[in-house]
């Protein structure tokens, strides 16, 4: 997506603060590099819907520990078994 984006299409990703007390200011900045915040998670982290012609301009944001896609991470899913 990053090297290759589809204009018009957008994504949804999980944008990890570097420090769980910042994320209202990571909330802004990405806000102004055009992306959405849609959930609060936890431990920092934001569900955002962002352009994916506008990833580049959100990986260069400071105050981020991590950028996965939406399916790559398991905040709501089924272990499967009682663990």
């Amino acid at each position: 997506m990053r090297e290759d984006p589809i204009d018009g299409e957008a994504v949804v990703l999980i944008v990890t603060a570097e420090d769980e007390t910042q994320r209202e200011d990571l909330e802004t900045a990405i806000e102004s590099v055009g992306g959405t915040v849609t959930d609060r998670l936890q431990f920092g982290a934001l569900r955002v819907e962002i352009a994916q012609h506008r990833i580049d301009d959100l990986c260069e944001l400071g105050g981020i520990e991590s950028i996965e896609t939406e399916h790559a991470v398991g905040v709501g899913g089924d272990a499967g078994e009682d663990v």
